[in-house]
């Protein structure tokens, strides 16, 4: 429908039907995002900047299928759910403001992400969906209210270079300290993925995982945001060689009971060649601390890249099922004495280079518990 330039009250995109004003969600959801739903079935979530759209995405994705992450990113877009966007949305008055100023003259640089599920996956997700719309409040919970109050009365903001610093020196409660105080220090820490220093990089993804672990139960809105953020730029194919899925990694090995379930998710990158070291790694961290977190995914699906042809991931095969003493890869490792193949890696210390023939010896060495590992 063509519109002009005058103020509109927003309507569905997939049924054109009038919405109303997103609200907050009960039980408080990992994302800070207002949500709501449409007669049609779809969701809606509003972004309150227009800058957080892939999280607001992840967020209405996840709200259109009740929380069922594993559901949620087996769906083909365009097959199983349609999404579209509307701009210019501003929430105090529920209107849309075409000309991205309110009538007195606010910026208006906000949106919604709409998505609508196919039929047959409404039909599975509308009971979860419509009781969530039935809890929606119209006013922030105490504890959320407690929240602002908090951040307003410490608003403090830290440097790129203060951030830099300490992660340099992987000051990790320092980080967690300045965090609370600053929303903004863990999107800092991550802008360090894309260091052209490998080992800062490398250290941005142990100390944002470590961080973000260490803030879980405190800010959980906070560390949802960037997990999701980090899982959306894990699906880019350019995004992958820039440390997301190893820092997802991180982040399951600093909080396995809460996030351990995005094992699956990660390893839904398994077979993209690009993508396969940074998963590879991830599991072999995750899996020293939490074996059993790693196992209660499709673990043995990693045991064809023993004999996969290119050294590093062959190597870090041997390494990640090494870090969780797998006794099952055992045999075959053992058979990798003799590999002479190179590669070059972040061992969790360091970035070592190697051949595979040591990394077996040091992985048998582990599996079969012998005291001078």
């Amino acid at each position: 429908m063509a519109r002009g330039r005058s103020a509109y009250k927003p309507v569905c995109p997939f049924c054109d039907s009038p919405i109303d004003r997103p609200k907050k969600v009960e039980p408080r959801r990992l994302g800070d995002f207002d949500c709501g739903a449409c007669e049609c079935g779809a969701v809606y979530v509003h972004d309150a900047t227009g800058h957080n759209l892939g999280a607001a995405w992840v967020e209405a994705l996840g709200f259109a299928c009740n929380d069922d992450w594993d559901l949620a990113w087996s769906l083909t877009p365009g097959e199983d759910y349609q999404d579209a966007f509307l701009e210019n949305y501003d929430i105090e008055s529920n209107l849309v403001q075409p000309t991205g100023r309110s009538q007195d003259d606010r910026a208006v640089r906000a949106g919604l992400v709409f998505i609508r599920m196919s039929k047959d996956i409404r039909q599975v997700t509308h009971d979860g969906v419509k009781e969530k719309m039935e809890l929606l409040s119209e006013t922030r919970s105490s504890d959320e209210e407690r929240d602002r109050a908090y951040f307003e009365r410490r608003s403090h903001r830290y440097s790129k270079q203060q951030v830099k610093e300490l992660v340099q020196n992987v000051e990790v409660e320092k980080l967690r300290i300045m965090a609370l105080e600053d929303p903004l220090v863990l999107r800092k820490i991550q802008r360090l993925l894309y260091s052209t220093d490998e080992m800062l990089m490398w250290k941005a993804i142990t100390t944002l995982g470590a961080v973000a672990g260490a803030l879980a139960t405190e800010r959980p809105s906070l560390v949802g945001d960037l997990t999701r953020r980090l899982l959306l730029a894990s699906s880019d194919s350019a995004a992958t060689n820039w440390g997301s899925i190893e820092t997802i990694g991180e982040i399951i090995r600093a909080q396995p009971k809460i996030y351990g379930s995005f094992v699956r998710h990660i390893l839904g990158f398994i077979n993209d060649p690009p993508s396969c070291p940074a998963v590879l790694w991830a599991i072999g961290r995750v899996g020293e601390l939490h074996p059993q977190v790693v196992r209660a995914s499709e673990f043995f699906a990693l045991f064809a890249f023993l004999k996969n042809q290119e050294p590093k991931i062959r190597g870090l095969a041997v390494w990640a099922f090494g870090r969780m003493k797998a006794r099952e890869a055992l045999k075959a490792i053992q058979e990798m004495a003799d590999d002479t193949g190179e590669l070059r890696f972040f061992d969790g210390q360091s970035i070592r280079s190697t051949t595979i023939s040591e990394l077996a010896g040091e992985a048998v060495e582990r599996i079969e518990c012998r005291p001078d590992i």
